[in-house]
């Protein structure tokens, strides 16, 4: 009986190995083809502040998207400083080859775009152009009023576009008299996909690491999938950090369980390297990076700590360029002042964060919840170090508090002359609380689903992974 058990259980192996890549595929398609058909390129907020920080660092003198920019000084810079490698890729491989097309004229938005309407002016305005020649006045078919000058309040541009319209276009934005680009805009897209693709991948060869009889690579996609957020940022916000974070915490992942295993100083460098680059991008992700040093010395692997902090330093040396190239000084700490956001305990807020069913994390990234617990309960102390180290940097998105929550229905801030509304219910404030910790918490997915695949093999669905010796480093 025992070993016609076993014969159904290898006959049953294969295809469930099968079965297993099929899903993993085939969403990593779907979200491709999600991403390039129906993704949106336009900008606002964050996305207006990454535009901004890549048109810095570009060669070409061209006029600022908004000519006040703020916030973009508090923006970690990683993002946009990826954009520049597609962004000359398009410079000099794509633009001699093609032709850019000036729009003054938006056309209609796709038929899937909700919502009203944007306000219209007089059909016949008539708006001065001074950013390139050949434009002195633009008879446009009627533009948005100008609102309030600021990334919090710009749609740019004022109509709805999605990205697979803006090759070889740029958009003119009235108002500024600036000019949307598409090589900016294509770049910071091109950006996004490709950590998010890496991402997902990565992910599978984490799990490959630890599970190499079943990976279960369907977690990804599945995980993923059960996370609101993160689809709904595919869609409405392409140009945000939220997949380069996402793809940098996949690569630290895997070169971290490698170096933890093989004890290489190849791979812990490697691994330090990925680290320095995932607090570039997300500023806070230092929180985790000192929390995981911290554990590491205390349980006597120095060299391990180390060599991840060498590994990481290069982002010290990327930092300072990028302050030169932006700012025209080597520091600039406007970066650590954060303006729309306080550290603060306010056990609302806390709540709100964490345990509030329209807006918690443990609801809105149910991956949250058991990909902890796993991690807690692994055999590995590699993955048990980054338990750890994911519970204290969502302690700190609980804390750090946006300055909107203390004035709900209140007058509009004034933050660096750029007004912030407060929401005007304590409803509307916990659906930026729920855009926002969530958003922020897809750093930690790569983590949280190897730790779901620990939890798995715990309740004894799959064999648990004997723990590897650790060499020291």
């Amino acid at each position: 009986m025992l070993v016609f058990r076993q014969g159904a259980d290898c006959m049953k192996r294969p295809s469930w190995a099968a079965l297993d890549r099929l899903i993993f595929y085939g969403g990593v398609m779907l979200l491709v083809v999600v991403f390039v058909a129906f993704s949106r390129a336009n900008i606002a907020a964050d996305s207006v502040d990454y535009y901004g920080m890549l048109q810095w660092l570009t060669p070409e003198p061209e006029k600022p998207i908004l000519r006040n920019l703020y916030f973009a000084q508090q923006r970690s810079p990683g993002y946009s400083l990826s954009a520049t490698i597609p962004y000359f890729l398009l410079t000099f491989a794509v633009d001699p080859f093609v032709t850019t097309e000036q729009v003054v004229e938006y056309p209609p938005p796709p038929p899937f775009f909700r919502g009203p309407p944007p306000p219209r002016w007089p059909p016949e305005e008539t708006f001065s152009n001074p950013a390139k020649e050949g434009f002195s006045t633009v008879h446009g078919p009627g533009f948005p009023p100008p609102g309030p000058k600021g990334s919090e309040f710009a749609l740019i541009p004022p109509r709805p576009l999605l990205l697979r319209h803006v090759p070889f276009k740029d958009f003119y934005v009235p108002h500024e008299g600036s000019w949307f680009q598409w090589k900016l805009v294509l770049a910071l897209a091109t950006t996004s996909l490709f950590f998010l693709v890496v991402g997902v991948i990565t992910c599978g060869q984490s799990l490959r690491c630890r599970f190499s009889d079943w990976p279960a690579y369907a977690l990804v996609i599945v995980a993923i999938l059960c996370s609101p957020i993160f689809l709904v940022n595919i869609v409405t916000a392409p140009l945000y950090a939220t997949f380069t974070a996402f793809g940098v915490s996949s690569l630290f992942l895997l070169s971290f369980i490698r170096a933890h295993e093989t004890g290489t100083p190849t791979q812990a460098l490697l691994c330090g390297a990925f680290l320095g680059y995932l607090v570039l991008v997300r500023l806070e992700v230092a929180v985790f990076a000192g929390t995981l040093a911290f554990l590491l010395i205390v349980k006597g692997q120095w060299r391990l700590a180390v060599l991840l902090v060498i590994g990481a330093s290069w982002a010290l040396v990327a930092w300072v360029l990028y302050n030169f190239a932006a700012f025209g000084k080597w520091l600039n700490f406007a970066i650590l002042k954060g303006d729309i956001n306080r550290l603060t305990f306010r056990p609302g807020y806390f709540f709100d964060s964490l345990l509030h069913p329209l807006s918690g994390v443990v609801f809105w990234t149910p991956v949250l919840l058991p990909g902890l617990i796993g991690l807690f309960l692994s055999r590995s102390s590699a993955l048990r170090f980054l338990g750890v180290a994911s519970v204290v940097l969502v302690i700190l998105y609980a804390l750090r508090v946006p300055i909107m929550y203390d004035h709900v229905g209140g007058p509009p801030l004034e933050i660096g002359g750029i007004p912030v509304t407060p929401p005007p219910t304590s409803g509307a404030m916990r659906e930026l609380i729920r855009a926002d910790n969530n958003r922020y918490v897809t750093v930690l997915l790569p983590f949280l689903i190897v730790g779901v695949r620990e939890l798995l093999a715990v309740v004894a669905w799959a064999e648990r992974p004997a723990e590897k010796p650790v060499t020291a480093p």
